[in-house]
């Protein structure tokens, strides 16, 4: 497990060195970002969905993670505006950055270096029906209202439009039918970039330039996402009894850092763009030590 951290560790690690030496050219990142987004993310998910069963427990997943991270987003906006005293703009960053998980990007390289390629298929659940509708729905919606101070759900329609989503829905209907070798190995051969290109864009986008101006916000935003919101999911899924790899996967996405594109939502709705980053770059710093903490907690529950 730890051997596979460090490998990411190491990809990060070049990520950086790549922008302080500035040996490629601003907005790399950003291209690498849209390489696994439309390519290499959606190969990912129709190899790890399509030839797997799907079991009936991976549909009880959704309504649990939709629910716990909408309901951690709007506390935390409401508890930014009235207890630390932020604007609508900031206080919309922070819930982002409180509740929302990088449940694909960095969660799916997780889940795999600590649970196997066999995790992938609730993880996928997880993300795409519970962690993206609510980043989709639930978010933009309060990202509009910050922005506008007027509630629209009209976004929710994009989902459709975004590769991940597609190919999540075309493995489902496609679930166990004969692919044709060379399309599947091709599809193979790209979705094995999909974890190497992520963390080298990761090191790339990683700045620690604001952190010092927002300290408070970004203080709570890491408690709330790396503590409070997984132990949430912790109980509620000691309650539900859910099976048990299924559960630690639930745990292991809930505890993941804050998601990378909440930078561009806040762009988007011209929303506190330096708190967004921040709490990114110290969530992310910090998971890499609470997700593995996460894992062997798990074992004692």
């Amino acid at each position: 497990m730890y051997q596979v951290l460090t490998v990411m560790l190491i990809l990060i690690a070049l990520g950086v060195v790549l922008r302080l030496f500035r040996l490629f050219p601003e907005g790399t990142a950003a291209i690498l970002n849209r390489f696994v987004l439309y390519i290499s993310f959606p190969c990912l998910v129709f190899r790890s969905l399509q030839p797997t069963p799907i079991e009936k427990s991976f549909w009880r997943i959704p309504p649990l993670a939709f629910t716990v991270i909408s309901l951690i987003f709007i506390a935390s906006y409401y508890w930014g505006k009235s207890f630390l005293k932020l604007s609508a703009n900031s206080s919309a960053s922070f819930a982002m950055g409180a509740a929302f998980g990088n449940t694909a990007f960095l969660g799916y390289p997780f889940v795999m270096a600590l649970l196997g390629e066999k995790a992938l298929p609730p993880a996928i659940f997880f993300d795409q029906m519970g962690n993206f509708l609510a980043v989709y729905s639930v978010g933009v919606a309060f990202c509009v209202y910050s922005k506008n101070h007027r509630f629209s759900f009209s976004s929710l329609w994009e989902i459709l439009k975004l590769p991940p989503f597609l190919a999540f829905l075309i493995a489902l209907l496609l679930n166990g039918v004969e692919i044709p070798s060379i399309l599947m190995e091709t599809i193979n051969r790209l979705a094995g970039t999909t974890v190497p290109v992520i963390m080298v864009a990761i090191g790339l986008s990683l700045s620690i330039k604001h952190v010092s101006h927002h300290w408070v916000p970004i203080l709570y935003a890491s408690v709330i996402k790396l503590a409070a919101l997984p132990l949430l999911f912790l109980l509620f899924t000691k309650i539900i009894l859910f099976e048990p790899l299924s559960r630690q996967v639930i745990i292991l996405q809930s505890a993941t850092p804050t998601l990378m594109s909440s930078i561009a939502l806040a762009s988007l709705y011209d929303l506190d763009t330096n708190l967004s980053s921040s709490i990114i770059f110290v969530t992310t710093v910090i998971s890499f030590a609470s997700l593995p903490l996460w894992s062997l907690l798990f074992s004692h529950f």
